[in-house]
C-alpha cells in the first residue's frame, strides 16, 4: 500500500473545511459531511477526529462517528446502516476520556465512489463540542 500525506482530505460541512472552522456541534442531531470522492485506488482510509468541549466537560460528553458510504456516488448507507466507527468522549473522569480528545479511525473504502461522515454530540446542545477532521486514503498503487 502507498500512503502519503498527498492523499489528505479536510472534511469539510456545508462547505467550509472543519481544519480552518471547526464543526460546532451544538445539538444532538446528527451532523453529515459533505461528500468526499474516493479515490479508485484507495482500499482503506483514516479519519482523524479532534474534539474540544467549548464548556466544562460533563458526564455524557462524547461524540460517536459513522461513516455512509456510497458505492454509486448518490445512494448512501441510511443512518442506522452506516458504518460505526466509534466514540470520542471530552469527560477526564471517564476512561478513556478527555478535552480535547483526538482518536483516528480506520474505514474500508474499496469498492465505494464516496463517503459521508455523520457525526453526533449527545449533549451538544447544552454544551457545543468544535470537530476538526481529516481524512487520509491509503492507495494500492
Amino acid at each position: 500500500m502507498a500512503n502519503s500525506n498527498n492523499n489528505v482530505t479536510n472534511v469539510a460541512y456545508s462547505g467550509t473545511a472543519t481544519t480552518t472552522t471547526p464543526k460546532a456541534l451544538s445539538s444532538n442531531s446528527r451532523a453529515d459531511s459533505d461528500a468526499i470522492t474516493i479515490h479508485a485506488d484507495a482500499v482503506t482510509a483514516t479519519l482523524r477526529s479532534n474534539c474540544d468541549n467549548q464548556g466544562t466537560p460533563a458526564s455524557g460528553d462524547y461524540v460517536d462517528f459513522w461513516a455512509k458510504r456510497s458505492v454509486d456516488g448518490t445512494n448512501y448507507e441510511t443512518d442506522e446502516h452506516a458504518l460505526y466507527l466509534g466514540r470520542i468522549d471530552t469527560y477526564a473522569t471517564n476512561d478513556p476520556g478527555e478535552d480535547p480528545a483526538e482518536r483516528a479511525f480506520l474505514i474500508d473504502v474499496s469498492g465505494y465512489q464516496k463517503l459521508k461522515i455523520t457525526s453526533k454530540a449527545n449533549q451538544g446542545a447544552s454544551r457545543t463540542i468544535n470537530l476538526v477532521q481529516v481524512y487520509n486514503e491509503h492507495r494500492m498503487a
